[in-house]
């Protein structure tokens, strides 16, 4: 499977992502966690932002097209972006009643997608913004903890 300039189910992902961050803003469940350096704000944002383009967009990408090798790498990202979308969506469930591990999972799961699609996309920019975006979100999340 190859996508040409936009990759839609990537599209459907971050849209879910963006949903569940603001179905828990308006139920009063989500934080504006920041931390107090500026500097860290700022490459979490852009790393944040960056994955969510780079999501759906082939930027740097070999040739504005990206896609899989073979079918099962195909398979393991649609088992795995479903199952990571998932987990995200029950981690908000458990918010209003869970610890630290919740706040975690919710800074780690994101990041973990992010990075997974980068690789089985082979995907060089989302891979970067991934970890630039997961190190910072984490250090953004333990300092507001």
């Amino acid at each position: 499977m190859r996508f040409n300039w936009i990759n839609w189910i990537n599209l459907a992902a971050v849209a879910w992502l963006i949903l569940m961050s603001v179905l828990a803003a308006r139920k009063g469940l989500s934080e504006d966690f920041k931390s107090k350096h500026w500097i860290v704000n700022l490459f979490e944002q852009i790393g944040r932002y960056g994955c969510m383009a780079l999501m759906m967009l082939p930027v740097c990408a070999g040739g504005w097209k990206f896609g899989f090798r073979s079918v099962p790498e195909m398979l393991v990202w649609i088992c795995a972006t479903v199952l990571l979308l998932g987990i995200y969506t029950l981690l908000w469930g458990k918010k209003a009643n869970g610890g630290a591990s919740v706040f975690y999972g919710l800074a780690l799961v994101p990041a973990v997608l992010f990075l997974l699609n980068g690789t089985l996309l082979r995907h060089p920019a989302l891979i970067t913004a991934s970890l630039v975006f997961g190190f910072f979100h984490f250090l953004v999340v333990k300092e507001n903890l």
